[in-house]
């Protein structure tokens, strides 16, 4: 049996050209608003199965977390998780196969090395990111 790979589509929101040129090293966070389909029932429906999951694709960085959850009735999940200066929201529909997931994180690659880790542990079959750059800081001239 073959693995199938989620169709992945990622974008990337745009910043103003004359902010960028003034601020490109002076990013707060990377934010990753991520929404996940046709992952396993299973794998969203209960907060004690997600909260593994969590710590699962927040543990790359090799810290304690902490992980809080709401179980809805009949299914569904919204959870938190923190790992340092990683932060994991994310509110699941199993009966759609959906989920929606937020990720900050201080720099890039620690944004996606969670994001790909949570690809790993959902298995949805489509999956779209859009990444925004969070707290750019630029420099106000004098009026």
């Amino acid at each position: 049996m073959r693995a199938t790979v989620p169709v992945c589509q990622i974008e990337k929101f745009p910043t103003q050209e004359a902010q960028r040129a003034r601020s490109c090293n002076n990013l707060l966070s990377t934010h990753l608003l991520v929404e996940m389909w046709q992952a396993p029932f299973s794998l969203l429906a209960d907060a004690k199965e997600v909260e593994r999951l969590l710590t699962y694709a927040g543990n790359g960085h090799s810290e304690q977390g902490d992980v809080i959850s709401y179980q809805f009735s009949p299914y569904g999940v919204s959870a938190k998780a923190t790992f340092g200066d990683v932060h994991i929201f994310i509110h699941t529909w199993p009966e759609n196969g959906y989920a929606a997931i937020d990720i900050f994180a201080n720099d890039h690659q620690g944004a996606y090395s969670v994001f790909e880790r949570l690809k790993e542990a959902f298995c949805p079959q489509y999956v779209h990111v859009l990444e925004m750059k969070r707290g750019q800081l630029i420099e106000m001239e004098e009026t």
